[in-house]
């Protein structure tokens, strides 16, 4: 062997070690990223999605501004100063006094009840405010699941296709089948394709919605995201109607209610003057007088023409009207509890139904189909008609699971956001 041959070689040796020593080294650095990634699951969206600042920060205020309110209706009134110099001739006279207000007719603690009870109702708003956007957090992940495995069903029957595509252009190369076959399933693959990408597109976007609702700081280590798309078994109806005036809406107009009726009350002790007393010190200076006494002051309003008649019919009025609209919502509730759970109920068998009748007996006739083409039993349409079959199988199953899902996330509010 000649040394400008062992040259070569000694070099190509050199250029692979080169090339496999930068795959180690280029494995290494992403092998931490690819680790790091993960599926993101409902969770964690949830979590993610309940706990972002500006959400919290929103909640937070709004009870913050309830709080105030108890402070502001129970709060003493503040004590006054007053001070007076009178002079008349050679003599002056001066008063000091400190006066207080002080409620008698027991208002102040009915205030007090009427303003806590609206702090309940804000919490009941709140907790509505969360299970509202837990359901939207679900309904944009289970829309991007389903898109995903969409996605991954086009992808398999493309894999299809072209593996299929690429046997007919051999055989046809040989002379076992025509031109139009292979033509045949290549157009049907294009046509594949374009369903494909349009899939992709609602994907991509479904997948912005939920990451623009739980926080896109938080999504980077997250790649796609993971779970079943057909819910779990219901719980029995009965307990959910039981349990129906817990629901956050329902508390929140029993609280209202509550909180009208303690106001009229409040409204009505009126008729119960508060009561304003004063202690000071009074000094009259003089030529032939320098003397200073004790000053006690009492002053009592008459309620002879407004005694709040107006704020107490108007709190009677809100509490009437708010009980009324919490029977009318009630009845309202029942009805939509009722007729969801029969939906979501029958939606879910409806999936499971279809998804072991159809589904697996659509690949069975793929593979009759296969065979009996591959006998030059039948042609290549009724090939394609049986791929497309079986995708459309897949879809549907894929669309019924998602029925099903929103179905139960929609009556998931019913029972203040179950996580299944």
């Amino acid at each position: 062997m000649t040394s400008l041959r062992i040259r070569e070689l000694y070099m190509q040796r050199l250029g692979v070690m080169a090339r496999y020593c930068m795959g180690i080294s280029m494995l290494t650095i992403l092998l931490p990223a690819i680790g790091h990634a993960e599926a993101l699951t409902e969770q964690q969206s949830l979590d993610l999605g309940l706990n972002q600042v500006d959400f919290v920060n929103l909640l937070q205020s709004r009870q913050a501004n309830a709080q105030g309110q108890l402070l502001s209706n129970t709060t003493w009134a503040n004590p006054e100063f007053k001070y007076s110099r009178e002079e008349l001739g050679d003599e002056t006279e001066t008063t000091y006094s400190l006066n207080q207000r002080l409620e008698i007719s027991g208002s102040r603690g009915l205030r007090h009840d009427a303003a806590q009870a609206n702090i309940d109702s804000t919490a009941s708003g709140i907790a509505g405010e969360r299970a509202t956007r837990r359901a939207t957090i679900r309904e944009h992940f289970f829309n991007t699941l389903y898109y995903q495995k969409q996605q991954r069903v086009f992808t398999h029957w493309v894999d299809k296709f072209n593996k299929v595509e690429a046997t007919m252009l051999k055989r046809e190369r040989a002379g076992d089948v025509s031109g139009y076959d292979r033509r045949r399933i290549s157009r049907e693959k294009v046509s594949l394709l374009s369903e494909q990408r349009s899939n992709q597109a609602s994907y991509q976007n479904s997948w912005q919605k939920l990451i623009g609702i739980i926080g896109v700081d938080k999504t980077n280590d997250f790649v796609d995201v993971s779970g079943e798309l057909l819910p779990a078994a219901l719980p029995p109806l009965a307990p959910l109607l039981q349990d129906l005036p817990k629901h956050p809406s329902l508390m929140q107009l029993q609280h209202q209610a509550e909180s009208a009726r303690l106001s009229a009350r409040a409204a009505g002790r009126s008729s119960i003057p508060d009561i304003t007393i004063g202690i000071g010190q009074k000094q009259v200076e003089g030529p032939l007088i320098d003397e200073s006494g004790l000053v006690l002051s009492a002053s009592v309003p008459l309620p002879l023409f407004n005694r709040k008649q107006g704020e107490q019919l108007i709190a009677q009025s809100r509490a009437r009207q708010t009980d009324s609209e919490y029977q009318l919502k009630l009845k309202r509730l029942q009805a939509e509890l009722q007729g969801l759970w029969q939906q979501a109920t029958q939606q879910a068998d409806n999936a499971r139904l279809f998804h072991d009748q159809s589904v697996h007996t659509s690949f069975e006739l793929v593979r009759i189909a296969e065979t009996a083409y591959r006998a030059n039993e039948i042609g290549v349409l009724e090939l394609v008609d049986a791929y497309r079959s079986a995708l459309q199988a897949e879809q549907t199953a894929l669309q019924l699971a998602l029925d099903a899902r929103m179905s139960r996330i929609e009556l998931d509010k019913f029972t203040i956001g179950a996580s299944q």
